[in-house]
């Protein structure tokens, strides 16, 4: 009988308890929640970056390096591609990194160069805007 009382009056204060989390604190908690569906997010970014990288690695003179600038370019529009937000804000960088891949003639070291310093400034920006609405920072 007093084990039945503790558990029942441990379940109303635990209650309690979430009850108000649940409605004093839901901006915290929404916070989380933002925080955790913006990792996937946050990960393409850092993947886009890793191959920017490799970009530089590879120059499109030489025949192989044009090769898996190709590739690396491929992969890169892939993911924009499979990404609702990217492809919604890199949706003209995309059209172009597209036309160079269709005509290798086009891929020049220059516009390799200008290609990668757009995109990682494009990222750049991305990031900032994400940081500020998980913030809640609303720059419109």
């Amino acid at each position: 009988m007093i084990l039945t009382m503790a558990s029942n009056i441990f379940s109303i204060i635990a209650s309690g308890i979430a009850i108000y989390l649940f409605f004093w604190k839901r901006n915290v908690i929404r916070s989380v929640f933002d925080m955790l569906v913006n990792y996937t997010y946050q990960l393409s970014l850092s993947e886009i970056k890793e191959k920017l990288e490799r970009l530089n690695d590879y120059n499109a003179k030489d025949t192989q390096g044009c090769e898996i600038i190709v590739n690396i370019l491929n992969e890169i529009i892939g993911q924009i591609r499979g990404n609702i937000t990217l492809k919604t804000h890199l949706n003209e960088i995309m059209i172009r990194m597209e036309d160079l891949v269709s005509d290798k003639r086009k891929l020049t070291e220059p516009r390799k160069r200008m290609l990668v310093s757009e995109l990682r400034e494009r990222i750049r920006t991305l990031n900032v805007q994400n940081i500020d609405n998980l913030v809640g920072e609303k720059n419109e």
